[in-house]
């Protein structure tokens, strides 16, 4: 007994003394992290010191809007045709999408009815936007089919169902007779209005305390394919909100925000520790993170889903440029690395961070890349890619994006 007393106060001598600026002791068959070059970025997580980041409490209708991003279906669930993202966000009652139509006159309604959180997704059929200001939607020709979907939480249903009529009277009375009604077949609830000459329809219905939205658009004006397509988008949008459960405003102030510190072992430069629900800075399961194609991830979700599939993923972090992924176990987050499970086309190979291991990195050299560099890195069951416009600067994340990993 004395001996292993020994040997602990030994231990605890060595751990002690040492001044270095990383923290973290190398295990058996691991590098010690600090020997790695990780230039001015952080390499102790956030919570290091078991003190997690609280939001404010005006943030935390972001993390439940996050929350309910697994639970919105998007525009590829919609039609299969429609892979290419344009980037979903949270909102508040202050700040409505202009897809419900005027965005002064819904943020009324829905701060008149309490609406506690919304989300908000768009996709297409072709990698081009939507124009959504004006008197009503207008798109490129080509992009032939196109969807946005949007999904708030109210305190009660009565509330839901008073917000959707008034979202519907609001915007249909503001089309000054240029628009007409369209009944959605298998849903007698759903408020929706068209223009003769224009191939989107405008639909709102109150489901429970949720009120769901569509902005869905066909390639010539048609009022039946719009009936049909907007039918087949609120049962997809009905059965996913069956797998969850509608929140109170005490449990909106309550969410963990990072229940898995996934998000805290992500590679955060500047960490900045808000939640930032247009995709900079948040945590969602695999559906959810299909929402944010568009942005920090490549547009085409099918291909995101595709890479996100084949590890596995079980959670993804955005972190200000940096993604996480928790994989189901160490084998499959080293052949992620092994086969460069970008969730975007890798184009060229470049030099990986000297002396890091299960760790590789690719040139982005396709037109828009954010980045020209980009570094995966793998520890235990955990994926972090990090990019930079400099290779240093992408291995010094790469190296700090392990060492965070390492030192959680």
């Amino acid at each position: 007994m004395r001996i292993r007393y020994a040997l602990i106060a030994a231990l605890t001598t060595v751990l002690t003394a040492c001044g270095s600026s990383l923290s973290g002791q190398a295990l058996p068959g691991e590098i010690d992290v600090r020997t790695l070059d990780v230039g001015a970025y952080p390499t102790e997580p956030l919570n290091a010191h078991d003190d997690d980041p609280v939001p404010a409490f005006y943030s935390m209708y972001d993390v439940a809007a996050m929350r309910i991003a697994d639970y919105v279906i998007n525009s590829r669930d919609i039609d299969a045709q429609m892979v290419y993202g344009k980037r979903g966000t949270t909102f508040s009652a202050g700040v409505m999408p202009s897809e419900m139509g005027d965005e002064n006159a819904m943020s009324v309604v829905s701060k008149k009815h309490k609406m506690l959180y919304g989300f908000e997704s768009s996709g297409a059929a072709k990698d081009s936007r939507v124009e959504t200001y004006g008197d009503w939607p207008t798109k490129k020709a080509e992009n032939r089919l196109t969807a946005t979907t949007v999904v708030m939480q109210f305190p009660d249903a009565d509330r839901a169902a008073a917000a959707a009529k008034e979202f519907y009277d609001t915007d249909f009375g503001a089309t000054q007779g240029r628009n007409q009604p369209v009944a959605v077949p298998g849903h007698p609830a759903a408020l929706s209005h068209w223009r003769p000459d224009s191939p989107f329809l405008r639909t709102v219905l109150p489901h429970g305390p949720y009120v769901i939205a569509f902005l869905l658009s066909v390639p010539t004006p048609d009022q039946q394919a719009l009936a049909t397509l907007a039918a087949s988008a609120y049962t997809e949008q009905i059965e996913a909100l069956a797998k969850t459960t509608p929140l109170t405003d005490e449990q909106v102030m309550t969410l963990p925000f990072d229940p898995d510190h996934l998000l805290m072992r992500t590679l955060n430069p500047d960490q900045l520790a808000n939640p930032e629900g247009a995709g900079y800075y948040l945590v969602t399961g695999k559906h959810g993170i299909l929402h944010y194609a568009g942005d920090q991830l490549p547009t085409d979700r099918h291909y995101i889903d595709e890479q996100l599939t084949k590890m596995s993923a079980q959670q993804v972090a955005l972190s200000w440029g940096s993604i996480g992924i928790r994989t189901p176990d160490e084998q499959t987050a080293r052949r992620a690395v092994n086969e460069k499970m970008f969730p975007w086309q890798v184009e060229a190979e470049a030099a990986a961070p000297p002396n890091l291991p299960d760790s590789a990195c690719i040139e982005n050299k396709r037109p828009g890349a954010s980045k020209r560099f980009s570094c995966i890195v793998a520890y235990n069951e955990y994926v972090g890619i990090v990019s930079g416009n400099q290779l240093l600067d992408a291995h010094q994340r790469a190296a700090a994006q392990y060492a965070l990993f390492a030192n959680s």
